[in-house]
C-alpha cells in the first residue's frame, strides 16, 4: 500500500513536470516569429540605391512552415516594396515574389538562420539571421550579386510583437 502511494506521487510529480515544461515550450514558440522593425540608424547598407527609410519584417508560423513578409520604404518614395514567401527551415526551395531572385532556401541552427537566394539556378545572395540572446534584436547580414552589382548590408531589427 505504501509503495503504491509513493509510485502515484512520483508519477503525479513527473506528469506535472511534463505538462509544465510542454506548456512553457508552446508559449515560447518560434523565437524568430513576430513583427520586426528595422533600426535604420544602427543598420548599414553598401549598395547603390539602398536608401531605406523604413523596413518591417513579419515572420509567422504556418504549420511546419513559416511565412516571411518584408515591406520596404525607400527614401523619397511612398511606394512599398514587398517580398513574400512561405518556406521551411529544412533547406527546401521556396518561390519568392517581389525580388530579383526567384528561389530561397532556409536552414536553422539554434538562434541562427541562413537564407540562400537563387536566380535561374545560380546562388546570388546569402543572408545570415542572428537572434540576440534575449530574443529582442534580429541582425541580418546580407551579401549578394544583383546582375553584376555587388551589395551587402547589416540590418538591425527590433522585435515589436
Amino acid at each position: 500500500m505504501q509503495k503504491s502511494k509513493s509510485r502515484r506521487r512520483v508519477l503525479g510529480l513527473m506528469l506535472g513536470v511534463v505538462v509544465t515544461f510542454g506548456t512553457l515550450v508552446l508559449a515560447q514558440g518560434d523565437p524568430f516569429s513576430g513583427t520586426w522593425e528595422l533600426n535604420v540608424d544602427k543598420s548599414q547598407f553598401v549598395s547603390p540605391g539602398a536608401a531605406v527609410r523604413a523596413r518591417t519584417l513579419t515572420i509567422t508560423p504556418k504549420g511546419d512552415m513559416f511565412s516571411h513578409v518584408q515591406d520596404t520604404y525607400r527614401q523619397n518614395s511612398d511606394a512599398v516594396s514587398k517580398i513574400v514567401f512561405d518556406t521551411k527551415y529544412d533547406g527546401s526551395e521556396a518561390t519568392v515574389t517581389g525580388t530579383a531572385f526567384g528561389i530561397v532556401t532556409f536552414t536553422r541552427m539554434g538562434r541562427t538562420m541562413i537564407r540562400k537566394a537563387k536566380r535561374q539556378g545560380m546562388e546570388v545572395e546569402t543572408a545570415t539571421y542572428t537572434l540576440s540572446a534575449d530574443g529582442k534584436i534580429l541582425t541580418i547580414v546580407t551579401k549578394g550579386d544583383n546582375y553584376g552589382v555587388m551589395y551587402s548590408s547589416t540590418q538591425v531589427f527590433e522585435k515589436k510583437m
